[in-house]
């Protein structure tokens, strides 16, 4: 009679993130010029990601490092379609701690770009919701409701 074998396969079910994929799928909807619409938020391991979803494609992530964040910001502004990132597999690492969503919101604010907030009497008393309308799409935020932030925004002469 056999013996029971109890070892456990080592194997890991984690598997790494297909950024090449999600370069590439970027890159041909701004071939196509389709308006994009992006979220901006800090993954559960710290890398900056961008929610990136169209009319025509699903909702997918980006994770993002400097020279990506800034070829996202030229296609939505300016509509600069040029390849960005030559290595789409390596991403920055964001601060313990820090708030990546509000960060583009304040670096925006500060840009003089024209914010849109939902009113805060229709919205979840928790957040802040906002849309940066662009030329080739628009910025969605939905940033926790603070005192800090709502005194920043305030501050910033944001209607909010």
């Amino acid at each position: 009679m056999a013996n029971f074998n109890y070892s456990i396969n080592a194997e890991s079910a984690v598997k790494e993130y297909d950024n090449q994929g999600a370069y590439n799928t970027l890159q041909e909807m701004m071939k196509r010029k389709e308006q994009l619409t992006v979220k901006f938020y800090g993954g559960k391991d710290n890398i900056p990601c961008a929610w990136i979803e169209s009319a025509h494609v699903a909702g997918f992530k980006y994770q993002l490092k400097s020279a990506s964040y800034q070829g996202l910001l030229d296609y939505l502004f300016k509509g600069k379609e040029i390849d960005f990132d030559t290595n789409p597999k390596e991403a920055d690492v964001l601060n313990e701690n820090e708030n990546f969503q509000f960060k583009i919101l304040t670096m925006m604010v500060e840009a003089g770009k024209t914010i849109q907030y939902v009113p805060l009497f229709r919205e979840h008393p928790d957040y802040i919701s906002a849309i940066l309308p662009c030329f080739k799409g628009k910025i969605m935020f939905r940033i926790k409701r603070t005192e800090e932030t709502l005194s920043y925004l305030r501050e910033n002469k944001q209607t909010v």
